[in-house]
This record gives C-alpha cells, sequence and structure tokens, in this order.
C-alpha cells in the first residue's frame, strides 16, 4: 500500500499566506488504495483500534496494513458503529443489520431488516448503542433493537441527526430537538428557532449541548434557553457550509462541504483550517471522528484523510508547489531564512507557531543552498552559484571571486576574518568597506572543505571529504597558506565516507559510519568514543551530532533524527527518553537541525519539518498498539487461507494436516503514523530459539514444520515507542497418517498379528526342527545303538578273538606243558632204563653198593615222575583256558585224584588216548582202565558221552 505523505508549506517565487505556516501532517488514502467507492459516510473506530468507514460500496475495514470491503446485499452504506458484542452494526439504503467474524477472519452479514418493507426503512444515517439497546436511525423512525427484539419509534418529522447525551437519546429535526421518553419523541421547549437550516451535529460541551448547524453557525441548549455560541470560527462557518461535526476533550472539529475541516480548541479559542491547499486531497468532509489517539479522520466525497494532531512534528510543504529540499536554516533579525536545493526563502516571523506569517522567495539565491551563517550582523548564504551577504545596511549582495561554497567559519584569534571551505579549497574573507571581499585562497589549501570545523584556542583547521578524507591543517600566521597537514584517517577509519565534526562538552568529536571518534590533543589522534556511543546507539553509523546549548544531544543513526534529553537538575543523560522521527525523510549527509525557542527545524528531503521536542518529552508518546496475527496461508503451488482474525478471536483452534506444514502468517497493528513506522519480529516457538531481528514487513514464513504443537508469536513496536506488544497464536500439525495415533495402533495390531504368526511360525518350524531332532536323534540312537552293537559285538568278537587267542595260547601252553612233561618222562624213561641196564651190568659182587645206589636213584626218579611240580603249573594254566575246570570238578567229584583230574582235563582237551598215555607215562591200556574207572566215579551211563559230560562242567558255569 503506497501512502502518499503530504507536508505543508507555502509556496516560492510570490509571497504566499496561510493560517498556519507549520501544518500538521496528513495520510492521503485514496479510493484506489482502499479499493472501494469514492464516498464516505460515517468513520468508527473498533475497541482493538482497527478503523470501519461507511462507505457506498459496504463496510470498509482498515487494520493499519490491509483494506478489506464487505458489501451489504448491493445497497450503499450509511453508518457503522462497533459494538461491544462482537458485532458491528451497519446501515444503508433501505436496511439495517449487522456484521459477524468467521473463521477465516473475514466479516458475515446479518440483515436484521429483511422482514421490514425497504420503503419503510428509508435511509439509515446513524447508528446508536446505549446500555443493550442499538438504536438504528433513518430518515423519520428509529428502529431499537434490544434483546433481539425489534421495535419502531416513529418521528413525525424528519430526522436531521441524534445523539446519546448524558445518558439520553436526542435528535434534531426541522421543528427542534426532541428527546426519546419510552418509545415516544417528546419535543424540547424553545429549540425550534435553531433549526433554520440543518442540523449536523449534537456534542457534548460543558454539560450543555453544543448544536452545530449547517449554515447559521452554533449554539448551546441547556435544556431551558437556547444560546448562540460564537467563537473564532465564526467567519468560517458564515462562508461555509457544515455538513459533519465532532469533539473530543476540548478540540472541536467541523467539516464542511466547500473549504475542509476547521478544528477549533475551545478553550484557547484557536482555529486552524485544514483544507487541500494544505494537505487534504478533497474539499468536501462527509464524515470525521477522533480516534482514540485524538487525531483526526476524515471521511471524504473522494477518498479518506488522517490527521496527525498528537504527533510534535509539523511540516511545510505543499502538494502543489514546493521550496525544495531543506539543507539549512538560521534565524536572523527576526526572521527565518530557509536553505533549499531551489534557494533562499525567509519567513517575515521567527515566531514558528504564529498565525498569518509570509514565506517569501529572496531575490538572486536561487540554486542550491548549503548553509547559512550569521556573523557580524551578516548572513552568509553559501550555494553552488554564489555566496551571498545579507545586512540591513548593505542590503544583500554576492560576494565576488568564489564560487560553490560548503560552509563559512569565523576564526577565534582573528576577528574581521572568515574562512571560506569551497568545492576548490579555502578562502579567506575579509571586511573592508563595510562589505565582505575574498582576501585570497589559502596557499596548498586546495580540500574540498565540505565538512569543517575551526578550533578553539588554536584555529587549526579540520576539513573532510569522502573523497580524500580527513585532515587537520595548521595555517600560517598570516592565513596564506598550510603550514602543517595531518591525515587522520586508519584502519578503524577509513576514507571513502563523509563524516561530521563536531564539539561535545569541548571536546572534537567526529561522526562517522564507523562510530564516534574523539580527538586526542596529547597523542595528537583519534580515538574510539566508547562512552558517548553508550549513551547514544552504541558504535553503528553516525551521519549527523550536535550539542545545543542546553545540552541536548541531536543526532541521525540509521536514518532517523534522534535527541537525548539532558536533564539539568540531576546534570545527566535521561537516555529512557530518547526521541526518534522522520525515518527516511533526511537527506543522508546533508542533514540539517536548527534549535529556535524550544523548536527544532529540519530539513528534509520535502523541506523542513518543525518538531516541538518540549511536547515530545512532557507527553507520554506510547499508544496502544495492538498487533495481531490477521491470516494464516498453507502456501504452496496455490496459497489457502486456513485461519483469520477479525475483531474476535476464531472459536476453534487451528489444527493442520501434515501436508500443509508450509505455513505463511500475515500480522497488522493498528499504527497509522507513517512518520513512526512499525516493526515488527517474530518468534515459532519449537523452532526458533530467539526472537527475529525487527522488520518492516509484516509477514512471516515457515516451512516442512514437524508434526507437534507450536505457538507463533509477534511483537510489534515503532520507533517512536519504548515497548513492544505480544500477539501470538497456538496451532498444531497433525502427523502424517503413517505416524497418526491410529496408524500406530494399526501397526500395534498389525505388529501384534505378525508376531503372532511370527511365533507361530517359529513354533511351527521350531516343532519341526525338534520333531527332524528327535528323528535325527531317535535316528542317531539306533545308530549309535547299533554302532555300539557293532562296537560291542566288534568288542565281543575281538575278546572272542582274545580270548580264543588267550585259549589258543593256554592251550598251547598246556600242549607244550604236557610236550615238555613227555619229553621229560621219555627222558627219564631212558635214564630209568639205561639205569636198570647198568644195574644189570654190574657184579653183584663187586657192586652191591653201586647196585644199592642205583636203585635209589631209580626210584627218586619214579618218585619225580609222579610227583612232578609240572603237575601244579598244568592245573594253573588249566584252569585259565577252561575257567576252573579243576575246581568245579573237584566240587562236583570230590573223590576224584590227582591223576583222575588230569584225565579228565586230558579228556576235555579232546585227547585221544593213545595221546594221554605217555603224558601220563601209562601203557594205552592202563588209560582205558584209568577212563572205566573215571565214569564209574562220575557214575556215569554207558550212553553218556564223558568228554561232553566233561563239557558240560564247564560250560555250567558260563
Amino acid at each position: 500500500m503506497n501512502v502518499k505523505f503530504l507536508l505543508f508549506f507555502l509556496c516560492y517565487s510570490l509571497t504566499c499566506n496561510a493560517d498556519v505556516l507549520w501544518q500538521h501532517s496528513i495520510i492521503n488514502y485514496t479510493r484506489h488504495q482502499y479499493k472501494a467507492a469514492n464516498q464516505n459516510w460515517m468513520v468508527e473506530q473498533h475497541p482493538n483500534g482497527w478503523m470501519y468507514f461507511a462507505n457506498n460500496k459496504g463496510l470498509l475495514e482498515f487494520d493499519g496494513v490491509e483494506w478489506n470491503t464487505y458489501p451489504i446485499h448491493n445497497a450503499k452504506t450509511r453508518a457503522v458503529k462497533a459494538g461491544s458484542n462482537g458485532k458491528i452494526y451497519v446501515g444503508g439504503l433501505g436496511q439495517f443489520g449487522y456484521f459477524t467474524p468467521n473463521k477465516l477472519g473475514r466479516l458475515d452479514y446479518i440483515c436484521l431488516s429483511q422482514k421490514i418493507d425497504k420503503r419503510s426503512v428509508g435511509n439509515i444515517w446513524n447508528i446508536l448503542i446505549a446500555d443493550e439497546c442499538v438504536y438504528f436511525q433513518s430518515d423519520r423512525a428509529v428502529f431499537c433493537l434490544e434483546k433481539d427484539k425489534l421495535t419502531r419509534v416513529d418521528c413525525t418529522e424528519d430526522i436531521m441527526c441524534s445523539a446519546i447525551l448524558y445518558n439520553k437519546f436526542y435528535i434534531a429535526t426541522s421543528n427542534g430537538l426532541y428527546l426519546l421518553s419510552g418509545k415516544i419523541f417528546q419535543p424540547l421547549p424553545r429549540t425550534k428557532e435553531i433549526s433554520r437550516s440543518k442540523i449536523v451535529g449534537l456534542l457534548p460541551f460543558e454539560n450543555k449541548i453544543l448544536v452545530v448547524s449547517s449554515q447559521h453557525g452554533m449554539y448551546l441548549y441547556d435544556g431551558k434557553t437556547v444560546s448562540a455560541y460564537h467563537s473564532d470560527a465564526d467567519s468560517f462557518l458564515k462562508e461555509n457550509q457544515l455538513f459533519c461535526s465532532a469533539i473530543q476533550d476540548s478540540m472541536l472539529a467541523l467539516g464542511s462541504v466547500q473549504n475542509g475541516v476547521l478544528l477549533l480548541n475551545i478553550r484557547r479559542n484557536i482555529a486552524e483550517k485544514i483544507s487541500i491547499d494544505n494537505g487534504l486531497q478533497n474539499k468536501t468532509i462527509l464524515s470525521l471522528s477522533f480516534d482514540r489517539n485524538k487525531n483526526l479522520w476524515l471521511g471524504l466525497d473522494n477518498g479518506i484523510d488522517y490527521v496527525r494532531l498528537d504527533s510534535p512534528l509539523y511540516f511545510m510543504l505543499s502538494k502543489n508547489t514546493a521550496i525544495g529540499a531543506g539543507y539549512s536554516t538560521c534565524r536572523f533579525k527576526g526572521k527565518l531564512y530557509l536553505g533549499t536545493n531551489q534557494g533562499l526563502y525567509v519567513a517575515n516571523n521567527s515566531n514558528l507557531r504564529s498565525p498569518n506569517t509570509t514565506v517569501s522567495f529572496v531575490s538572486g539565491t536561487r540554486g542550491q543552498v548549503w548553509s547559512l551563517t550569521e556573523y557580524d550582523n551578516t548572513l552568509f548564504c553559501g550555494g553552488g552559484n554564489a555566496l551571498t551577504a545579507i545586512n540591513s545596511a548593505q542590503g544583500s549582495y554576492q560576494v565576488e571571486g568564489i564560487r560553490g561554497v560548503w560552509s563559512i567559519k569565523p576564526f577565534n584569534t582573528s576577528p574581521n576574518t572568515l574562512l571560506a571551505g569551497s568545492y576548490g579549497g579555502l578562502y579567506l574573507l575579509h571586511k573592508e568597506g563595510g562589505r565582505w571581499q575574498v582576501a585570497h585562497k589559502i596557499e596548498d589549501g586546495s580540500y574540498s572543505a565540505k565538512t569543517m570545523y575551526i578550533e578553539d584556542g588554536s584555529d587549526a583547521v579540520w576539513v573532510a571529504n569522502k573523497e580524500s578524507g580527513l585532515y587537520r591543517l595548521t595555517l600560517s600566521n598570516d592565513l596564506k597558506k598550510v603550514d602543517k597537514s595531518k591525515n587522520y584517517n586508519t584502519q578503524s577509519l577509513p576514507a571513502g565516507d563523509n563524516v561530521y565534526i563536531t564539539k561535545i562538552d569541548n571536546e572534537i568529536v567526529v561522526a562517522s559510519r564507523q562510530g564516534l571518534f574523539r580527538y586526542n590533543q596529547m597523542k595528537d589522534s583519534l580515538e574510539a568514543f566508547s562512552e558517548l556511543e553508550n549513551k547514544l546507539d552504541g558504535k553503528v553509523a553516525y551521519t549527523y551530532l550536535m550539542q545545543d546549548v542546553e545540552h541536548n544531544l541531536w543526532y541521525v543513526s540509521n536514518g532517523r533524527v534522534k535527541m537525548l534529553p539532558f536533564d539539568k537538575f540531576t546534570q545527566t543523560y535521561q537516555n529512557t527518553k530518547v526521541g526518534s522521527y522522520l525515518k527516511d525523510y533526511l537527506i543522508e549527509d546533508f542533514e540539517h537541525i536548527g534549535i529556535y525557542d524550544k523548536y527544532a527545524v529540519i530539513g528534509t528531503e520535502e523541506g523542513f519539518c518543525l518538531l516541538d521536542y518540549e511536547m515530545e518529552r512532557q507527553e507520554n508518546r506510547d499508544f496502544d498498539l495492538n498487533p495481531q496475527i490477521r491470516k494464516v496461508f498453507i502456501t504452496g503451488k496455490r496459497d489457502s487461507l486456513v485461519y483469520g482474525w477479525s475483531f474476535t478471536k476464531p472459536l476453534n483452534g487451528l489444527v493442520l494436516n501434515y501436508k500443509d506444514n508450509s505455513l505463511r502468517f500475515e500480522c497488522s497493528a493498528n499504527n497509522y503514523d507513517r512518520l513512526s513506522q512499525t516493526l515488527y519480529s517474530f518468534r515459532l516457538v519449537g523452532v526458533d530459539h530467539s526472537w527475529t531481528q525487527y522488520t518492516s514487513s509484516p509477514i512471516k514464513e515457515y516451512t516442512d514444520l514437524k508434526e507437534g504443537i507450536y505457538t507463533f508469536e509477534v511483537q510489534a513496536t515503532t520507533d517512536l515507542m519504548k515497548k513492544s506488544v505480544k500477539a501470538s497464536l497456538t496451532f498444531e500439525v497433525l502427523p502424517p497418517w503413517y505416524r497418526s495415533w491410529w496408524a500406530y495402533l494399526l501397526y500395534g495390531i498389525l505388529t501384534t498379528c505378525g508376531l503372532i504368526i511370527i511365533y507361530y511360525y517359529i513354533t511351527k518350524k521350531q516343532k519341526k526342527v525338534i520333531r527332524e531332532k528327535n528323528k535325527e536323534l531317535i535316528k542317531q540312537k539306533i545308530e549309535f545303538a547299533i554302532e555300539s552293537e557293532i562296537k560291542d559285538r566288534t568288542i565281543d568278537s575281538l575278546k572272542e578273538e582274545q580270548l580264543k587267542a588267550e585259549l589258543r595260547h593256554n592251550s598251547e601252553e598246556l600242549i607244550q606243558s604236557a610236550l615238555n612233561i613227555v619229553r621229560k618222562n621219555e627222558m627219564l624213561e631212558e635214564i630209568r632204563k639205561e639205569a636198570i641196564n647198568i644195574s644189570h651190568s654190574i657184579n653183584e659182587e663187586n657192586l652191591v653198593s653201586i647196585r644199592r645206589k642205583t636203585l635209589r636213584l631209580i626210584n627218586r626218579i619214579d618218585t619225580n615222575i609222579g610227583h612232578d611240580n609240572d603237575l601244579q603249573s598244568f592245573q594253573n594254566a588249566f584252569d585259565r583256558t577252561h575257567y576252573n575246570f579243576f575246581k568245579r570238578l573237584e566240587y562236583i567229584y570230590p573223590d576224584l585224584n590227582n591223576k583222575e583230574k588230569i584225565l579228565c582235563a586230558y579228556i576235555r582237551m579232546n585227547l585221544m588216548s593213545k595221546e594221554i598215555a605217555p603224558l601220563l607215562n601209562m601203557s594205552l591200556r592202563s588209560v582205558e582202565i584209568s577212563r572205566y574207572r573215571l565214569r564209574k566215579k562220575m557214575k556215569l551211563e554207558e550212553k553218556d558221552n564223558l568228554a561232553d559230560v566233561l563239557r558240560k562242567i564247564e560250560n555250567n558255569e558260563n
């Protein structure tokens, strides 16, 4: 939205008159800006600070940022009233009703008169609210809405206006004033005479009724008598037809048809006219209203204007002609001189707020004016075309030999001598014959001295410009040349930017874009001036700095004029009361502030501004700023509005689907002063760790928000406020369907089912594995058993083989033993026979003794044959082979002798009788006989086989 800012002055070339030289600031809103019809019949401010207008196209809404229009059933709107019940009542041609906000912040219209004939309704011109009753005033009736019940009170006369004053309902008609009593209008005595012309206002004033007529002035009615009310506005009332009126405290506003609005301070009886020649875009005022900040809104026949009455700023501009951009001012000889880019102008009255002040162009000064300096009862006007001197004795004249003068500075130690800084260097001026002339150009002083300052005492000259940098020059004693020059640009203060050189508390201070620096004379260097920076805005860019006679500090930072007031009682600076003004209106690097009688005249791009800084310091400039989170859009291929705030909060909270997690928040604040910029800071709790930097944009976007509950916060302030005001909106972003509670429930169910199925299959598989394992185990057991059996069999076989081997071995031992016995017996038998032969060969006579010895040897051999130890060895070996055969045999047949036992053993060894005979040293016949006797002892029958019986004896033990 482009707001055309009009600041007022009186035009140039010819003398131009105005009621007041310095005018209030006015903001013009054209129909193209608010996008509705041209005529605006009533103005109303909602308790939340928003403005509403009864426009021909419907209800017009303005929240400080955005305009909205809401039609009422194709009818023109004539009246609007904000209720305290969340409704805005409206009336128009043939109907009335109210608006309520919907969930998207738009207003929906509810018609209350739809059951009433439009012709009987007429035009609704005013809406009033008292207690719980809403009154809709039409041409000849008043409709009363109380507790949703609508009643009608008729009037016999045409109703011109209505008002609720002192808790009573009044109407003005062509037959005087009436009071609503119950459901009847009662005429008031002695009021008919004031109805000679249309009455346009009934206003409260000193417990009386101030009656404003359209053409016959104003009257006071005390309930009994009527008296004319005369004021400084009488001449305006006689010359113009009034259409509307409003009053707040002591300020009365009278809107006319032909000549704008007249402001009348009733207590001071001072009138001020505002019309198209000093700011309005239209002469015809259809409606007007004071807002809660005591500013005036005007509903025009074509547009809307906003007049800042509470501002300490006043302007000298005209929308038709302009004196140009303001560069310098000076009060000289009781007049205020104004240097602009168009030339030099003079106001004939140095009293800045005096009425009937004239401004005129000073001839011969056309062109750029850079500076105005008063010295020796002469005003020096330094400009691009010439250096002009003005005094009462010589008039005005141009100083020859010099052009393009930035500024003029006097020497402290050389009276009647001036130093001029020009585009091409430094010049020395002196006075001759009552006129100032150029003495000479300073040698080696070819510095373009855009900024120039002369030190007290030493007369050292500081010069600076953007290209060359900052220098301190020491001139010769005769002021003809530069003896010494030193550049003071460093890494912390580089060349390439303009600087401003001034004196603060007797110290030379340089204001730059790198901060503030002061001159240390002892070190002959510049050092950072942190103490002063901390009092001001810190280490920021400063383009202007000045200390006035009351020690107040004026400076420019971030494009704003600021003032740090000095308290002369405490001798301290009040840094909590820093004023800030004129953002984006100043001329960068050419700022100028002139202090005159508690006023500051400030040069701007469009002229000059007057600041009543005492008013600023005495009044609290903060007002009830009401920031709102106006709209929330889902951003994407097509933005979609999902939330809107009007003057009531939506009932339902904002809940968004996950796919709608990219949002744009549009905010507003009811700051209607374009001199005071609205600044916004944002924070999304849960995303932002801190507030964003302040910005003039009321829009903030976030993308790809995760699911969760968020609180979006906005805080708004202005560069004139000392605090910020917050608003917040809590909303929820739902999780995606796959992360919602029912999805998690489904996931749980599916997981449970899955686990059950997995458990079932795992169990089934495990059972199968177990069965297979069991089968495998059984198979392994069987195989093991078979293997064990095979192993056992193998072992048994091995054991059997071992036993057989042992048996064979034992049998071989038995056989060997038996053979040994046979061989021994055979040997012994042979010895015996040989011994017998020897015995027979010896004579009896000679060898009786030998014979006797030989017989004893034979007997001994016989004894050894029968009782040899080998028998015991044989028995032991046989028992080992045949499992204690002899023990069993002895146990069963205890009567058997040793030879019979040996015979049994030989028979068990399946030896034949002929094999046994030599073993027993017996004949075959003897063996047979022994066998027979053995059978008898064993009591065997004839059929019994002796060998089988002996085998059974062995096997019975097994």
